[in-house]
């Protein structure tokens, strides 16, 4: 079970954090080649999500990793073809409706909230 289950009701707004953190992440590993943990645990030096969260950090490695390779099927070509599906995921996921989002509830961890949503972006732009 993932950290956030395990903290009060798993508000939307934590799993939009989550989100977009990931969303971010993904975004600097993109153009700075930088390995995933890394950029990662640099990410949560700049940032407050999930200090009171002990497992944070690993859920966001297996999402970043997993929603890169979805990025890379769905743009079937070169980095900047990656990139321009991630810019225009990126976009589909914030104008997406938050009643249609999956969270973290009814048994789904927010690992699997967060890559189903980004899936769901990923779709909606190809």
């Amino acid at each position: 079970m993932d950290a956030i289950q395990e903290n009060e009701s798993d508000s939307p707004d934590r799993q939009i954090l989550f989100e977009s953190a990931a969303l971010a992440i993904l975004t600097h590993v993109l153009e700075s080649g930088t390995r995933i943990d890394l950029a990662v645990s640099e990410y949560l030096k700049q940032t407050s999500i999930g200090s009171d969260e002990t497992h944070v950090r690993p859920d966001l490695i297996i999402c970043v990793s997993d929603c890169l390779g979805l990025l890379h099927r769905a743009a079937d070509g070169t980095p900047d073809d990656v990139r321009q599906v991630l810019d225009g995921a990126t976009r589909a996921w914030r104008n997406a409706d938050r009643t249609r989002r999956l969270s973290a509830q009814g048994g789904i961890t927010r690992i699997q909230a967060c890559i189903g949503n980004i899936r769901r972006a990923i779709g909606a732009n190809s």
